[in-house]
């Protein structure tokens, strides 16, 4: 793109289109420049309707002063943002708080000085020039400058977009407005914000805690009932979620003792969960009920360990379920196919999805090219060409005079593997993998045996009926 136009243009243009600009449909909430990667941007959909991402773009400028500007970019975005949902643009692996649309690609933004803003394409007919609009903008510097918000010194710190409407989401009635408050995460959780102004003050990141699109069922108190009942206890919470389970951990890690599922809740009291259970399988179902006593502190991560549930995840294909005292499902994973070794089932992004970056009891932290659902092409390849190249094998010059002595081939020939060591392996392989798809083995004895005395009982009666017909 030429920055001719824009540049002529100047920054005298700005307040006319944005003076143009009515109730934009996305808006930007969330900033963080960086001077490596951790940068992000973080939009709004301020509508009570899905927007069609792939009709807006970002377009960036290397300076808050158009006239100054060097370089651009236009940056194309993907997929759909539901109503009053959140899309993040990042560079790199971010804790999910709270649910996202994640678009992971190569940021580059300057630390010392930039200007972005969101552009809606449209047509009048198809086939017809496309009309861009500016949803929403926003100039920073590094230093303190009219004209441009100033990006906070600290390592963590980001800017976050005011102010909050009554349900604590951006209240941009119309782009360039409003105010940026410089934040950063709260040390004792990840997921709350704090100011970095003086006095320090919290700050209500977002009401859709990782929660789902659709939010889970609240426990009501039912009618006539006890006031010390387990109900009435967590009257008016939100049901809790399930959040991630590990079915095949390696290393070190025992499948009988270190598989795990992890809960999280999503309310800022805490949950009784006395009588609520966990149920894993699809065809062969186990399930464990939670003690008198047990509970989930305000918006925690907590992980039960297979060595205490006694709950075993199966590898080749399981799900599983969070149940209430009556034994209705409250919260369900996504079933899952072949466990991936080492890598934990989590929910991001309102999908479950595998992820390397195994976090019990913590947030999740997703990788970008793993939980990306909407990532363009070119964004895995630039993710690809960051990686160091390997380095080529040396080479050894053949006209160097050495003193090395060679060593005769017979000194350093392997030794065959002896066919009762192959046999040992083989069987040791076995054994384990019946252990490990012991639950699933299970269920095909049982079912056999069930066939084998269905036969059984056919056999005797076509035994009896040969008989009574020879006699007759």
């Amino acid at each position: 793109m030429s920055l001719l136009p824009v540049l002529a243009a100047g920054l005298s243009a700005r307040p006319a289109q944005a003076e143009a600009i009515v109730a934009p449909s996305l808006v930007l909430t969330q900033l963080k420049i960086t001077s490596s990667n951790g940068q992000f941007v973080t939009l709004y959909n301020t509508t009570d309707t899905a927007l069609d991402m792939s009709k807006y773009q970002l377009e960036y400028f290397n300076n808050y002063d158009l006239t100054k500007a060097t370089s651009s970019r236009l940056i194309a975005l993907s997929g759909s943002l539901p109503p009053h949902g959140y899309y993040q643009i990042n560079d790199s692996q971010l804790p999910i708080c709270y649910q996202l649309v994640i678009d992971s690609v190569s940021l580059g933004f300057s630390s010392t000085a930039g200007f972005i803003e969101i552009l809606a394409f449209s047509q009048t007919n198809p086939g017809a020039t496309t009309v861009s609009t500016v949803q929403d903008y926003v100039g920073w510097s590094k230093t303190a400058i009219s004209g441009a918000q100033t990006l906070p010194t600290t390592v963590g710190g980001f800017l976050l977009r005011q102010p909050f409407n009554s349900q604590n989401n951006p209240n941009i009635i119309s782009s360039g407005i409003g105010s940026w408050l410089a934040v950063q995460p709260d040390a004792a959780n990840q997921c709350n914000l704090v100011s970095i102004a003086s006095p320090i003050t919290k700050i209500i990141n977002s009401p859709a805690l990782l929660l789902p699109a659709t939010p889970p069922p609240v426990v009501f108190l039912p009618a006539q009932v006890n006031e010390t009942t387990i109900e009435a206890v967590n009257s008016g919470l939100i049901t809790p979620q399930l959040n991630e389970i590990l079915p095949n951990p390696i290393g070190s890690g025992n499948d009988s003792t270190d598989e795990f599922i992890e809960i999280y809740n999503p309310n800022s009291a805490s949950f009784d969960l006395e009588g609520y259970g966990l149920q894993a399988g699809t065809s062969s179902q186990h399930s464990y009920i939670f003690p008198k006593g047990s509970s989930l502190s305000p918006q925690s991560f907590v992980t039960f360990y297979s060595a205490k549930t006694g709950l075993s995840l199966s590898n080749a294909g399981g799900q599983v379920k969070l149940l209430d005292p009556a034994g209705n499902s409250i919260s369900v994973t996504q079933v899952y196919g072949v466990a991936k070794d080492g890598q934990s089932w989590t929910f991001a992004n309102g999908n479950w999805s595998w992820t390397s970056v195994i976090t019990p009891g913590a947030i999740n932290m997703m990788s970008p090219v793993i939980s990306t659902s909407v990532t363009s092409s070119k964004s895995y390849t630039s993710l690809r060409s960051s990686k160091a190249s390997i380095p080529s094998p040396t080479t050894t010059n053949t006209n160097t005079k050495t003193t090395t002595t060679k060593i005769p081939a017979k000194t350093v020939s392997r030794a065959p593997i002896h066919n009762w060591t192959l046999a040992l392996v083989a069987v040791a392989a076995l054994l384990y993998g019946a252990y490990d798809y012991r639950t699933d083995l299970g269920n095909k004895i049982y079912q056999f045996r069930k066939y084998l005395r269905n036969r059984q009982a056919d056999w005797s009666k076509f035994a009896w009926w040969r008989s009574h017909r020879t006699n007759q």
